[in-house]
């Protein structure tokens, strides 16, 4: 034999036991008795073979990285360490050679994808790659690159744990050649973040954090979702979470999350190729310019649980068992927010107590004990949806079944005519329908004595379930009317199809018709074929079809079913699951205002009773504690402030660590006034978080010994100033951002800390302030305030400057002429205040349409 024999070929590359195990378990439907046949040949046949099963679908890693090992000491020693080519020539040769090569190419390229997971940079290596073939369109051996690529899908446990730019642009680059494995890994990612949400609302999060969500969620819109729910929902999430990036004031990006949500809004507001730059500014400018009033126009969406709720296009609805009326609680973006209840007439604007007493009704009204014990139900209106309960088919009237309600909301007991069954003549529904059936239908008559349903629509359900455009069926003539004929077919299910000539029109000829459309409501469509010589019992085919109705049915009910039936208590309204619910209340809370205020409590209220409804109790707990913050912080404004039960609120607080803020700030508020606890005051001041830190501050500072009353009097308005306004200094719990809307400077003349005097400097320090709220939401500069804002006076200034407080306000007016122009200087007020024998000057600057520029000195 003048080639290499497999037995020379394994004498030269001894394997271990694990590795002579893995190639026998692989290669052993190898026939090694035709290497005689093939000469050398069948060398490149057993690499094929070897290559084919490193490919297959069900291989481990661990099994992969050793035959890959095997391989590629094959194809080296091929190469470098024998001759076997030589038996070879000519084109042969070359071409023998060049396969080898590309082999060992590819085999290493997989090795290299192992040696990434196993280091765990799979990640960076992605990201890295794919950013570069964004950059140039072209990667240095592309080919070998996306064979690591795609070995790193193939294996890799941590795929939808990539960064998610990495994760992204694969998905995008294997759009035009899909991978299942990519889109299952994505899928797991989108499904992550869906889950995190309550992390982040709860636990506190990053920007890098919201940002990475922001990635994964865009994509998963421009994929598309062939669920509408998921799709609302995530699009909803997504606009959401760059409201919280934009800091919570964009209010297109709030308006597109409602609109997303609550009106499935589909427009594309940005493509792939503004994504894939992967900056929010990029993406908010696309959004701001392709964003276009939606059609607010929706079919009502039902969740019930603790209670209802139902989402129409002008109302969002939360009714208990036992309402009996409702009540609008307020508007958002112009769809009305409604309550149902059973006691009189509730009103939510008497104040705080009056307030929290109609909610503690409101909460009574959708307490499961109470649920359990006074639902009281009531007689179906026609259009309702029901479950009913066959009691017998009448013995001398056959064509009538008498029925009994088994629904939690509604009662009562009718009837079920046959015409309500079908359209065929049927003069018996025995064998039909039998005793103890139950089976959703729709009243159609509802009256002081009798109720009469229907099940006729729900039937053609069924048929439309398992039907297709094409299908054939043979069908009994029964009517004609208007150039259209109506057939029953031998499944049960009718058929409507357009008179044809050379049909008899006579009714009970049989023909074979061909289904044509079959719309999700209406009439089901056909064609006539022809006559045939098919019969069949039309009793039987309507049995056959309430049978199979009645089956799914049961299916439903023991939850083995898709919900194929409407088993709702609103008319035309569809289930949506808790998923749905759960985004309503992040969607909610982004109309949330800083400002203590009876409509933000109701809101708050609202949003917790969603909660409750959803059964989500770690959510009512959040909420609860929002409340409780809201409350404390309003009795202290209004100087009602009891003693708080601060062990139980300090464990509700303590359950979620992003409001650990809100609860420093009770903690504070809680012991106003009282001087031992000066030291955690300190402590507060000087906190990470900027609202803590000022309220802490602002406590410390109106407490300073030696304040005059009138001191410690404007710095406690000061501090209700600072809790009680829309945003002013308050931190937004989702976005951490604060906004400055003071500063203080202790003279127009001396520099803090210097004894010399320099104008100018403070002068181009005030205007620098002054620029800044100008250009952003405007603010105050008050002169004669120490850093801490103790009032110290403008008397040294007076006595510099050899003027009086008139001709000082003058210079000021001046100054900022000078630096803005005569119209800013209009808009600027100049307030003048007194603390006792100190005055103060405070400089009202509002927000300026326009840019304003300060070309400062220094």
């Amino acid at each position: 034999m003048d080639f290499v024999s497999p037995e020379h070929l394994f004498e030269e590359l001894p394997l271990t036991k694990e590795e002579a195990s893995i190639l026998d378990e692989y290669i052993c439907d190898y026939d090694f008795t035709v290497v005689g046949k093939q000469g050398p040949e069948w060398i490149f046949s057993f690499l094929g073979v070897v290559r084919a099963e490193l490919g297959g679908e069900e291989m481990i890693l661990e099994d992969y990285d050793l035959l890959n090992d095997i391989f590629i000491r094959i194809l080296e020693w091929m190469l470098e360490g024998s001759d076997c080519l030589k038996c070879f020539e000519g084109v042969k040769l070359n071409d023998a050679r060049m396969q080898v090569e590309r082999y060992l190419d590819e085999a290493i390229a997989s090795r290299e994808a192992i040696r990434l997971i196993d280091a765990g940079e799979e990640g960076v290596y992605i990201t890295s790659k794919l950013e570069k073939l964004m950059v140039s369109g072209y990667l240095y051996k592309k080919s070998l690159v996306w064979i690591t690529l795609l070995t790193i899908v193939r294996f890799s446990p941590k795929l939808h744990l990539l960064p998610a730019r990495g994760l992204v642009l694969l998905v995008y680059n294997t759009l035009n050649k899909p991978n299942p494995r990519v889109m299952e890994r994505f899928n797991e990612r989108v499904a992550l973040v869906r889950e995190q949400d309550d992390a982040l609302c709860f636990e506190g999060h990053t920007r890098d954090q919201i940002q990475e969500a922001v990635w994964i969620l865009g994509a998963r819109i421009l994929l598309g979702d062939s669920v509408q729910e998921e799709l609302a929902s995530l699009r909803s999430m997504f606009f959401r979470y760059l409201y919280v990036l934009r800091d919570k004031e964009d209010e297109v990006i709030r308006k597109n999350a409602f609109n997303s949500l609550l009106f499935n809004q589909k427009n594309a507001v940005f493509t792939w190729e503004e994504l894939l730059k992967f900056s929010i500014p990029v993406l908010m400018e696309s959004i701001a310019e392709k964003t276009v009033d939606t059609i607010r126009n929706c079919q009502g969406r039902l969740y019930e649980g603790h209670g209802q709720l139902l989402v129409e296009t002008k109302a969002i609805t939360l009714a208990a068992p036992v309402s009996l009326k409702f009540d609008t609680l307020m508007e958002i973006d112009g769809v009305a927010l409604k309550l149902g209840y059973s006691k009189k007439k509730l009103s939510f604007e008497e104040g705080l107590v009056g307030t929290t007493q109609a909610w503690r009704s409101i909460l009574a009204d959708f307490s499961d004990e109470l649920r359990k014990s006074v639902i009281q139900k009531r007689r179906p209106p026609v259009g309702a949806v029901v479950n009913i309960r066959v009691k017998l088919v009448h013995n001398f009237k056959p064509t009538l079944a008498f029925v009994t309600i088994v629904d939690p909301q509604y009662d009562g007991q009718g009837v079920l005519h046959v015409s309500q069954v079908t359209r065929a003549r049927l003069d018996s529904l025995k064998d039909i329908l039998h005793p103890g059936d139950i089976m959703t239908a729709t009243v159609v008559e509802s009256e002081d004595d009798r109720l009469q349903f229907s099940i006729w629509e729900e039937l053609n359900q069924v048929a439309v379930e398992h039907l297709r455009e094409g299908d054939q069926c043979n069908a009994l003539l029964l009517s004609e009317k208007n150039g259209f004929l109506t057939w029953l077919s031998e499944s049960g299910f009718l058929v409507s199809t357009p008179l044809t000539e050379g049909v008899s029109e006579e009714r009970g000829g049989y023909y074979l018709l061909e289904v044509t459309d079959v719309p999700s409501v209406g009439r089901i469509k056909g064609k006539i074929l022809g006559a045939t010589k098919e019969r069949f019992d039309r009793h039987e085919a309507v049995a056959n079809l309430v049978y199979s109705y009645i089956e799914e049915c049961k299916k439903y009910k023991n939850g083995d079913g898709q919900g194929k039936f409407n088993t709702g208590k609103i008319e035309r309204s569809i289930g949506v699951s808790g998923k749905y619910v759960k985004e309503l209340i992040r969607l909610l809370q982004l109309y949330l205002t800083q400002e203590v205020c009876l409509e933000n409590l109701n809101l708050l209220y609202f949003i917790r009773l969603l909660a409750h409804v959803l059964g989500d109790y770690r959510l009512k707990g959040y909420y609860d504690c929002l409340i409780n913050h809201l409350i404390v912080k309003y009795e202290f404004i209004e100087g009602r402030l009891e003693t708080l039960d601060l062990g139980a609120l300090e464990k509700d607080f303590r359950a979620y660590p992003a409001l650990e803020p809100l609860w420093a700030v009770i903690r504070m508020l809680s012991s106003y006034g009282d001087r031992s606890f000066a030291g955690d005051l300190e402590r507060f001041s000087h906190s990470e978080n900027d609202y803590v830190a000022k309220v802490a501050g602002a406590i410390l500072a109106k407490d300073v010994q030696g304040n005059l009353p009138e001191e410690s009097r404007w710095r406690e308005d000061e501090l209700l100033d600072l809790l009680s306004l829309k945003g002013k200094g308050e931190e937004d719990s989702m976005s951490g951002n604060m906004k400055e809307k003071r500063t203080f400077k202790n003279s127009l003349v001396y520099p803090v800390g210097a004894k010399h005097v320099d104008v100018e400097a403070q002068l181009d320090s005030i205007m620098q302030d002054m620029c800044r709220f100008l250009n952003n939401q405007g603010g105050t500069v008050y002169i004669g305030m120490s850093d801490k804002g103790v009032p110290v006076g403008i008397q040294a200034d007076l006595d510099y400057l050899c003027c009086n407080l008139d001709k000082y306000e003058l210079f000021l007016h001046q100054r900022i002429k000078e630096a803005f122009g005569e119209e800013v200087d209009r808009t600027i007020q100049i307030e003048r205040k007194q603390f006792g024998d100190k005055v103060v000057e405070a400089l009202v600057v509002p927000h300026f349409d326009g840019v304003v520029e300060y070309h400062s000195e220094n």
